[in-house]
């Protein structure tokens, strides 16, 4: 199992699945989406007590954390570059586990997946997910391994967990007052 923010060739059988957040898997790949990821405005739960009553404008005012330069592709880090003076981001930094640590810590507020967030009791939203920072997460393989037994096992099995963690992923779960994962309301089946 290797984990990296790189993208390995499949082609090159470099690794024989990759799970992707992309709204364009590559078309020499074969899979299925998984799950639609799910992106929020989250700050340290200690700084905002009242989450729900938070005027969004104020918030531009705020320090701001992002990812770094190479995360670029992503909505949110784009949107952030656009929206948020250069002086107001005073961290970067090139993993989104350490983004969600850097809002915790209190370095500042930041677009984090709803997936990492919701599970950190330190954490609060801000906001409600954008759909337009959202991407699909992907089980991919290359066509010649689609049939192994090994890779379709492996990829069954992924797809029933995904599955399972699909509203924490698409973000309909939300944190109860006693910092644990609570069930939203239902939503659409897809």
């Amino acid at each position: 199992m290797l984990l990296s923010n790189q993208s390995l060739n499949l082609s090159k059988r470099d690794a024989d699945v990759a799970i992707r957040a992309t709204d364009h898997p590559p078309e020499t790949l074969v899979g299925r989406r998984a799950a639609r990821i799910a992106w929020a405005l989250y700050g340290r739960a200690s700084d905002f007590t009242e989450a729900g009553t938070i005027e969004i404008g104020h918030l531009w005012e705020h320090r701001w954390v992002s990812l770094g330069e190479q995360f670029t592709g992503l909505k949110a880090v784009r949107y952030l570059a656009q929206h948020v003076a250069a002086e107001r981001i005073v961290y970067k930094v090139n993993t989104v586990l350490g983004l969600a640590e850097a809002v915790e810590a209190g370095i500042g507020i930041g677009f984090l997946p709803c997936f990492i967030a919701d599970t950190k009791p330190g954490l609060t939203r801000l906001a409600a997910p954008d759909p337009g920072f959202s991407a699909d997460l992907w089980l991919l393989t290359h066509p010649d391994l689609r049939h192994s037994p090994r890779v379709r096992l492996f990829l069954d099995f992924i797809a029933v967990e995904l599955g399972r963690m699909k509203p924490l992923i698409e973000g309909s779960l939300a944190m109860s007052p006693r910092g644990t994962v609570a069930d939203a309301p239902p939503s659409d089946a897809t």
